[in-house]
């Protein structure tokens, strides 16, 4: 993976979030930016879990390409997809909040040959239930909490969610690659994952698919199960030690 030269120089910080529009509504399917370097007037910060600008919000059926977003508080909450959606060699310089939210129910949310840096907390957030399904492949995540994670208590929260992975390079993990909510049905596939220095088995480092039983209306936390250890080739955690692999 090679990280991109942004094309417009120091980049672009929009006073609100853009939405692209479908063709359906006057837009068009695919965006390419041709490595534009954008983000958002964002001044909420972002570790405070709420109330970070969108810096674009996705219409069914788009495909973002070739894309940059800015680091730090101009990344805000990142893309949210409203349906459907593929990120198509989008670049997270250094994520806010989120780099990408699947936010739809039953939809799909793919990210393919991408580039995410530096989270403090989740790279891709899950919150649309209905059997939707986020893809992430042939990318490169490095230095974060959590690669992705199935929302713990949103507003009437549910499921199921799911999480395929196929050759994704991933380095310095802070928690976890997936976290998935066992009690909603979350299924979490991996393939061909690659981890800087490699998975220690004894120690469980780093963590790459935990279980968590998830809560609804915010009340309370959602609970790691099984100790937070590491599940393998279970109903909700659909990996072999044998997918993941040192680079």
């Amino acid at each position: 993976m090679v990280i991109p030269t942004p094309t417009n120089g120091n980049g672009e910080i929009r006073t609100q979030t853009t939405v692209l529009k479908n063709a359906a509504h006057g837009g068009q399917d695919v965006y390419d930016f041709n490595n534009q370097k954008i983000g958002v007037n964002n001044t909420a910060d972002c570790d405070d879990g709420e109330g970070q600008k969108t810096v674009f919000e996705v219409e069914d059926g788009v495909t973002v390409k070739n894309l940059i977003i800015a680091g730090g508080l101009p990344g805000g909450n990142g893309i949210v997809c409203k349906g459907d959606c593929t990120l198509d060699h989008v670049y997270w310089e250094d994520v806010c909040e989120d780099a990408a939210t699947n936010s739809a129910d039953g939809a799909t949310m793919r990210i393919n040959s991408s580039i995410a840096l530096h989270s403090a907390d989740k790279i891709f957030q899950h919150n649309a239930k209905g059997g939707s399904t986020t893809i992430v492949t042939n990318s490169y995540i490095a230095d974060f909490g959590k690669l992705w994670r199935s929302c713990g208590d949103c507003t009437a929260n549910g499921g199921p969610r799911h999480l395929i992975i196929d050759n994704v390079r991933v380095d310095r993990v802070k928690t976890t690659v997936a976290g998935a909510n066992q009690n909603y049905g979350d299924t979490v596939t991996i393939t061909n994952l690659y981890v800087k220095g490699g998975y220690d088995a004894g120690g469980d480092k780093p963590k790459i698919c935990q279980e968590y039983r998830a809560v609804t209306d915010h009340m309370g936390e959602s609970e790691k199960l099984h100790g937070g250890a590491s599940q393998w080739n279970t109903p909700t955690c659909r990996v072999s030690k044998s997918d993941v692999k040192s680079w």
